[in-house]
């Protein structure tokens, strides 16, 4: 008898079994352009993975920072429990079997009764449910998108930041060269007769200050090359890499309205924040049948000699709850979801044309200092050289010529990493467009 009762509680289909599948998860190699997937690791990475040799290029460093970041693999672990509970979203409620014996008190037969019931609220919202489990899926999916994003920017400006100090470097150690070579001139001329004490103090005073913004690049750039080692995922390894991929400067040739219309369509903050309020309006259309939690529906069966089998319905009376409380608060996080939609869109139309002038401005303003500001100067030290090499002038015009000179050149490569950065935060606010949008880079003159 309990055969045929499952049998025809399976046919009055009140237990739903969906076979649909759930959707899939972040596709992060796409969306970041990288060469390989990602894959998510349910063992801890280690606090320092094995170093990466001493050549490092711009795309071996970001493969590297994707697959060392705890970061992107804690998204990826709520990617895995999103999944789960899509998953669980299709399973139909177990049915309920109870079987209660009584015995009359004349001592007669004993009487039977079984049920079998299902919750009936969840089987009437399976749809629904599956609906809000996908979606919260897929922007569970889109945040692990943005998590691989912010970790390729932050090791990008890292790298570039890192190479940009170098050259520094490099300017002001060829600066120091040249302020020793004219201190020696400038001492011989002082012993001579011929020159000035003033000459020789100024020269020495240059070359202090010198030596401190060396001191200072030399830290900055330790602290670079730590944030990048940890990025790296050996925040305790070798720093002393050898950096092959060079300072770009990119020039851009698409407009601001293209990268605004890649970055509503492919920006992974706002995707999250659209699938996050599709599954909180689902949340809201579940709320209205919440005055039915409890009820369930089933068959009962029983036996008084002979078998007796009829189906049941329980009901709660929604007399004090009938789920206004609930369907308020699902109206309230819809409707906070809304504003915080419409801000997210806002934030990022703003950074992308922010990113889009900074780009093209500081790109031009490089151009500029590297092409026309930098040769002017370097004449100007020409001519002042000569002019003291002849004893026709002291050593302030040249000073202030070399000075200038070293600013110069300071600036281009300034003016250089911040148009890089610009590209950058162009791409993250677009969502990584990397793969739509190519912008032609070319290596500055090292």
């Amino acid at each position: 008898m309990l055969k045929k009762t499952c049998y025809i509680f399976s046919a009055l289909g009140l237990v739903l079994s969906v076979s649909c599948a759930t959707p899939p998860g972040p596709d992060i190699r796409a969306a970041a352009g990288l060469a390989n997937a990602v894959q998510f690791r349910a063992e801890s990475l280690p606090a320092d993975a094995p170093p990466v040799g001493n050549a490092l290029d711009l795309p071996t460093a970001i493969e590297r920072a994707v697959r060392q970041s705890p970061t992107l693999q804690t998204a990826l672990a709520e990617v895995r429990a999103a999944q789960a509970d899509a998953r669980q979203s299709r399973l139909p409620p177990n049915p309920v079997l109870s079987v209660v014996f009584r015995y009359p008190d004349d001592g007669g037969s004993s009487v039977t009764e079984t049920g079998l019931t299902a919750d009936l609220l969840t089987v009437l919202q399976t749809p629904r449910r599956i609906r809000a489990a996908d979606n919260r899926l897929r922007a569970a999916s889109a945040r692990a998108v943005a998590a691989a994003l912010d970790v390729i920017a932050d090791t990008e400006k890292s790298y570039h930041t890192a190479n940009a100090l170098r050259q520094e470097m490099v300017l002001l150690e060829q600066g120091a060269g040249h302020i020793d070579r004219l201190l020696q001139i400038a001492r011989h001329r002082l012993d001579a007769g011929e020159g000035t004490r003033l000459d020789v103090a100024t020269l020495e005073a240059r070359r202090a200050e010198t030596r401190i913004d060396l001191q200072e690049r030399r830290l900055k750039l330790t602290q670079v090359q730590l944030v990048l080692a940890r990025l790296l995922g050996q925040p305790s390894g070798d720093t002393d890499w050898q950096q092959t991929t060079s300072l770009p400067v990119a020039a851009l040739i698409r407009s601001e309205a293209d990268w605004l219309v890649a970055a509503l369509r492919k920006h992974p903050e706002i995707q999250a924040d659209r699938w996050q309020l599709a599954a909180l309006e689902d949340r809201r259309a579940l709320a209205r049948l919440a005055f039915l939690e409890g009820s369930a529906a089933g068959l009962d069966a029983e036996r008084e000699g002979d078998w007796s089998l009829g189906p049941s319905l329980a009901v709660p009376l929604p007399l004090f709850d009938w789920g206004q409380a609930r369907r308020a608060k699902a109206r309230a996080l819809a409707i906070a979801a809304r504003h915080r939609l419409t801000q997210t869109v806002r934030q990022t139309v703003q950074e992308v044309r922010q990113a889009h002038a900074a780009q093209a401005r500081l790109a031009a303003a490089a151009t500029q200092a590297r092409e026309q500001l930098t040769p002017l100067q370097q004449q100007r030290v020409d001519l002042a050289r000569a002019v003291y090499e002849r004893g026709q002038s002291g050593i302030t015009p040249l000073m202030l010529a070399e000075l200038d000179l070293q600013k110069a050149q300071l600036r281009a490569v300034h003016l250089e990493l911040r148009a890089a950065v610009a590209v950058i935060e162009l791409r993250r606010a677009s969502g990584g467009t990397a793969a739509i949008f190519k912008t032609k880079t070319t290596t500055q003159k090292q």
